[in-house]
């Protein structure tokens, strides 16, 4: 008998795919072609505009975070949102 898969849920920064593209969706690929894993993909970017956003065959959910100059507690707001 074939043992289930777990999941795990896994978060990525890195979506945009421009001039300078970001390392997200290579690692989302990668871990999308791991046989021993199943993954729920969280994309976390900073535009709405991002590529990484609309690549719904990838990512399972995104969020928009705040940029780095708002500081670690902004973010930590932001990423706890989904929680309550």
């Amino acid at each position: 008998m074939k043992k289930k898969k777990e999941q795990l849920t896994v978060a990525v920064t890195g979506l945009n795919a421009i001039d300078s593209p970001g390392p997200g969706v290579p690692v989302i690929r990668c871990l999308r072609d791991c046989p021993d894993r199943s993954f729920r993909i969280v994309g976390l970017s900073y535009d709405a505009l991002e590529p990484g956003n609309y690549l719904h065959h990838i990512v399972n959910k995104t969020y928009q975070i705040p940029y780095p100059s708002a500081g670690r507690q902004a973010l930590l707001n932001r990423l706890l949102l989904p929680m309550r």
